[in-house]
């Protein structure tokens, strides 16, 4: 009787540990800023609330690379942020046979954007930027374009465009649809750069997104 007891104690044990280790996956990826620099100290969140623990948290190195183990599969969201950056999202499947890596590319906060804004104007802004921190990069980029095509003076408002597309580029899968969105950052960089063609920062970002749109295929 001991010894039949002892064994389905064994087989128990083996039992769960194979479960527990079945569920088990880890996520890997890097952060990066919209002119491809590694980010290091960038923070990385993993939240998936039916999981536990339901958050998990990791940072990058030096070379912008993070990684995370003991993951449950499924789908969780990664959080990436870093000071002076806008934070990215994105839901992303995590599994045991392998995860594949996820790339963040992060913009520089812009700040208030200068010159006289209306009330209405930093409003739209304002939930433009809520709607891009919480991952909805569409809607924030319909929100962004209205608030330029109506204010044609803010041209800096090409930057925040650009670089929401750059963002959202790097979350597509699909080649046509990344090509697509590369373009329109490099179309906002180009029409910023006809009214301020002395903006460096814009000249870095426009050769940084074309090398990237040369290098989808």
């Amino acid at each position: 009787m001991r010894r039949l007891v002892t064994a389905v104690s064994v087989l128990m044990c083996l039992f769960i540990s194979t479960s527990v280790f079945a569920q088990s996956a880890r996520a890997t990826g890097t952060v990066r800023d919209t002119g491809g620099k590694p980010l290091k100290g960038a923070t990385i969140h993993a939240i998936n609330k039916d999981a536990y623990p339901p958050e998990i948290t990791s940072s990058t190195d030096d070379k912008g690379r993070w990684a995370m183990i003991g993951l449950r599969t499924g789908t969780w969201t990664f959080i990436a942020e870093a000071p002076g950056f806008t934070k990215a999202q994105t839901p992303w499947p995590v599994r045991v046979a392998g995860t594949a890596p996820i790339g963040f590319v992060l913009a520089r906060d812009l700040g208030p954007i200068p010159n006289a804004l209306t009330k209405t104007v930093q409003q739209q802004i304002t939930a433009a930027n809520s709607m891009r921190d919480r991952g909805q990069l569409d809607q924030a980029i319909v929100a962004y374009e209205q608030v330029r095509d109506q204010n044609p003076k803010l041209t800096s408002m090409n930057l925040v465009v650009a670089s929401t597309y750059r963002q959202r580029a790097a979350q597509e899968t699909n080649v046509v649809a990344k090509r697509t969105l590369l373009d329109r950052a490099i179309a906002s960089y180009t029409t910023l750069l006809s009214s301020d063609p002395d903006n460096e920062r814009a000249k870095t970002e426009l050769a940084s997104v074309r090398a990237e749109a040369a290098a989808v295929k």
